[in-house]
């Protein structure tokens, strides 16, 4: 059971064959109508109100002028923030492939992918004065169902959603290369993370996933129902072991993490055990002098 507590992205350290731009940039001499957008600092404003040299960025008019729609399609995987409010379903999407190359001035040996759609992400990593990549490795995220001739053939997809490995050399000047492969289609990804892992013990049998739905739905006196979707999150419930001599070690890492959001990785075999989120639950007791035991609640900020 790993975490990794996230490496900071940022324009200077991260290039993307996503455009830079959803919208053209703010001016402050062009007039806009109500409905226009426009892209400060990769974020995405739309004007609620006309109006000519309101700087979304600074205006403070009562009512508000402008909306902040959160980060450019370039920034999504990166930044899930509108405000102070972490927003669900967002992901960055490019037409047959998302090419990100990050070099983050830091030791990193671990890195994670979660809601991925892509047939395969291929991480590469070099470091200055070395002609070879130091680490390159291709993941699948779709195969044919195996067991028969038939089945290989006209069986449906297995496909999983998240990647994650913690074997990445740890050089502090390497660039990290992520190309997430949608050959005819759209490639996407919820969020990214690249950081050094630490170890807070093991993800054992008992461990699960659960799906939470924030739609509302009302029923009217006839028995007919109104669904109205709202957003979804997907839940990690971690059951842990650990040698009661690591607790503390363990607590002095996760501690840190409760208000934001890191990378968890329950086994990297089991794609739904890897998650990018917070954790809302650690309640652990030690039923012995050599071992403890914890269940760990992470809720997904994707």
């Amino acid at each position: 059971m790993k975490v990794v507590p996230p490496i900071a992205i940022t324009a200077a350290n991260m290039t993307s064959n996503v455009p830079l731009m959803d919208f053209d940039a703010y001016s402050l001499t062009k007039s806009y109508l109500v409905g226009d957008s426009v892209t400060i600092n990769n974020i995405n404003w739309e004007a609620l109100i006309a109006n000519t040299g309101k700087n979304p960025e600074t205006d403070k008019s009562s009512p508000p002028i402008w909306l902040n729609k959160g980060a450019t399609n370039r920034w999504k995987m990166f930044n899930k923030r509108v405000g102070n409010t972490w927003t669900l379903g967002s992901f960055t999407s490019n037409a047959e492939s998302i090419d990100v190359s990050i070099t983050p001035a830091a030791r990193i040996n671990s890195f994670g992918l979660v809601g991925v759609r892509a047939s395969s992400v291929r991480v590469v990593m070099t470091v200055p004065g070395t002609a070879d990549p130091v680490y390159d490795k291709t993941f699948a995220m779709s195969a044919k169902a195996g067991g028969s001739w038939y089945q290989y053939y006209f069986g449906e997809f297995t496909t999983k959603d998240n990647v994650a490995q913690f074997d990445l050399p740890p050089f502090n000047n390497a660039t990290v290369r992520f190309i997430v492969s949608a050959p005819g289609g759209t490639a996407r990804v919820g969020m990214l993370v690249v950081g050094m892992s630490r170890d807070i013990g093991w993800a054992r049998f008992g461990s699960g996933v659960s799906i939470e739905s924030y739609s509302t739905i009302k029923e009217d006196d006839f028995g007919g129902v109104t669904i109205t979707p709202k957003g979804k999150r997907r839940v990690v419930d971690f059951d842990i072991g650990m040698y009661a001599n690591k607790v503390s070690s363990a607590l002095r890492v996760l501690e840190p993490l409760s208000d934001t959001a890191a990378l968890y990785i329950g086994a990297v075999s089991a794609d739904w055990s890897i998650t990018i989120g917070r954790f809302d639950r650690l309640a652990l007791i030690n039923p012995n002098v050599a071992l403890a035991e914890y269940s760990l609640e992470v809720r997904s900020l994707m």
